[in-house]
């Protein structure tokens, strides 16, 4: 038997053309990533550089701070100042929301509406012949759906106390007497005025509170974003400065290399730009056109209210004061 071995000239061939290929791939490889770690350094360079130098303005070891225009500084109070009257007024008229703003809970009235409901559920299910009727019991709500406005419940009150007071004959007849027919009037004409009450609060809630919030969180979002941007810009055109300075080591005379120059003359034409940006967005913020508009429309919703509220009123007057006194 015989063995046949394969040429070695060939065999060292093919070895080196794969480390060639090997190596190629790795220095390849190699070179990608350190073009990506190149990015990834110029990317960061400039982030930490205005980190450093914010911290730096902040705890007070740098006093070169670029001067932003007056014009600039002054529209950043009015804004600021525009806002802070909008969250103020706005912390007030949200009350506008809660139903019950001028009816604040009683515990006395809370434990009775309980028991009233516990009792009604309790009856419900007493009643209740299968698994899906008892559900629907302890999922029902309270049968009485009253508003929770101070004139709502006003007007249940004179409702229920009106039910009391009325007599009844001997075939089951009601008979009205001149308070009992006072009571069903007032209790009528008090539903109408929560009724009012609460339209004027959805009108509120749409009008004046929806639209108070869009304003702060998207045209005041906006002017803040452009504002943060006139603060990179500013934080980057300093760094440069600081840069060339520290390249100069004092003497003025020091040519700057021209890559420098440029870097800086970008970073110049970047804050012009981005302030332009800030001082035209506040400028359109401030502008009173908007805040007197909702300010109107608020006062004019509640002008419109009191009215009806003074309509609803002064007929209810008329109408007890033609209740004959003697009526049985």
């Amino acid at each position: 038997m015989s063995f046949k071995f394969p040429n070695l000239s060939s065999l060292q061939n093919t070895l080196q053309q794969t480390t060639q290929q090997l190596t190629s791939s790795i220095q390849d490889n190699l070179s990608h990533l350190e073009k990506e770690v190149s990015s990834l350094n110029s990317n960061l360079s400039p982030i930490l550089k205005r980190t450093t130098r914010s911290l730096q303005e902040k705890f007070g070891s740098i006093d070169d701070i670029s001067e932003l225009p007056q014009e600039y500084k002054d529209l950043e109070k009015k804004t600021d100042n525009l806002k802070v009257f909008y969250k103020k007024v706005l912390t007030i008229t949200s009350q506008y929301e809660i139903e019950s703003y001028d009816y604040p809970p009683n515990l006395r009235e809370s434990l009775n509406d309980y028991g009233k409901l516990f009792n009604e559920k309790l009856s419900g299910l007493s009643q209740a012949t299968t698994t899906s009727e008892a559900e629907a019991v302890l999922m029902a709500t309270s049968k009485d759906q009253t508003p929770k406005t101070f004139n709502h419940q006003l007007s249940k009150a004179f409702k229920n106390s009106r039910e009391l007071l009325v007599s009844e004959t001997e075939e089951g007849e009601l008979v009205e007497s001149s308070l009992t027919t006072a009571l069903l009037k007032v209790s009528e004409y008090y539903y109408k005025v929560g009724d009012e009450r609460l339209e004027q609060d959805k009108l509120i809630i749409s009008e004046f509170n929806n639209k108070v919030r869009n304003i702060l969180s998207h045209d005041f979002d906006k002017a803040s974003k452009l504002r943060k941007q006139v603060e990179i810009s500013r934080l980057s055109f300093d760094t440069v400065r600081s840069d060339i300075k520290f390249y100069q080591k004092g003497d003025e005379n020091v040519e700057v290399p021209d890559a420098l120059s440029k870097k800086l003359e970008l970073a110049e034409d970047e804050l012009v730009s981005a302030t332009e940006l800030a001082v035209e967005s506040m400028k359109r913020l401030i502008k009173p056109v908007e805040s007197l508009a909702l300010v109107k429309i608020l006062v004019k919703i509640q002008l419109n209210y009191h009215k009806n509220v003074a309509g609803e009123l002064s007929t209810l007057v008329d109408e007890l004061e033609s209740i004959p006194a003697d009526v049985e």
